[in-house]
């Protein structure tokens, strides 16, 4: 074989090149004309028993004492609340009668700490009642 014709032998690489091709070629014709593969779901093996927490909840008396825990602040709050209003009900009421009494001559040093302090409990009601 080693006096093989030298057209010969290139015609054999040309033949051994095309068959490479059309292997390669073929190959990669019939792997795109596959449809894709779907993902198989398989039901769990290992049943468990169902989580009854999630399912069901907490323990009924847990709920109950967080709710009577709930509704005992907001109690609380609605009586803090209440309490500052009567507060500042009762300073706003202090505030003008020493007005009305005050002399001209008179400095405002009382009423003016007075009226600071019906600020901020104005302001401390008002955050209190949005927080309900």
């Amino acid at each position: 074989m080693q006096s093989l014709n030298p057209t010969l032998r290139a015609a054999q690489q040309i033949l051994t090149a095309l068959m490479m091709v059309s292997v390669y070629c073929g190959g990669a014709v019939a792997q795109a004309s596959k449809p894709p593969v779907q993902p198989l779901n398989l039901p769990d093996p290992t049943p468990r028993p169902p989580d009854l927490e999630r399912q069901y909840g907490g323990d009924p008396s847990e709920l109950a004492r967080q709710q009577q825990l709930a509704a005992l602040k907001a109690a609380q709050l609605r009586q803090q609340v209440v309490i500052a209003t009567d507060k500042l009900l009762l300073l706003a009421q202090e505030l003008e009668t020493s007005v009305k009494k005050r002399e001209n001559g008179a400095a405002m040093t009382p009423q003016m700490i007075k009226a600071e302090q019906i600020e901020k409990l104005a302001k401390t009601v008002k955050e209190r009642t949005k927080s309900q």
